[in-house]
């Protein structure tokens, strides 16, 4: 598990010791938890960390992307769906909600932590970017939720 410290006390590292603790509980669980993206991203670094992963002079997913990929399933709040993963050509992790042909979200994560987001809304297609630092953006967030149909 990846982990930060969010503080430089003793009482800090303690919280973020058990909170991390807690959180783990969540990711073990099959309901609540992320531990299947996860395992599906981990799948992916090890099939395309190496270039020409796909026999088509593909760049090789750099250790970067995947913990910025890693971070990003992490700060997807509890109870969000959890996306399927897959990799670019261009070395970039996406993630990707999915509920038929024309309702569907992809986010493509670079190394340097910025998301490129694509989402067919029905007739409606939203597309943008912005940086990841240690949340979802709102706005991705709400299309996730208009994908998979999440009340709330």
């Amino acid at each position: 598990m990846i982990t930060a410290i969010r503080g430089n006390t003793k009482t800090a590292a303690y919280i973020d010791a058990t909170t991390q603790k807690q959180k783990g509980y969540f990711d073990q669980s099959v309901v609540l938890g992320k531990q299947s993206a996860y395992n599906e991203l981990s799948t992916f670094w090890q099939e395309c960390k190496f270039p020409n992963w796909d026999g088509y002079s593909a760049f090789a997913v750099q250790e970067e992307t995947v913990i910025k990929t890693y971070r990003f399933i992490e700060a997807l709040p509890l109870g969000y769906p959890l996306p399927s993963v897959g990799a670019e050509p261009d070395g970039h992790l996406t993630l990707e909600w999915y509920s038929n042909p024309r309702c569907l979200l992809s986010v493509s994560i670079s190394p340097e932590g910025m998301l490129y987001y694509a989402a067919l809304l029905g007739g409606r297609d939203e597309r943008g970017s912005e940086h990841f630092w240690t949340d979802v953006p709102q706005s991705i967030l709400e299309l996730i939720k208009e994908v998979k149909g999440v009340k709330g």
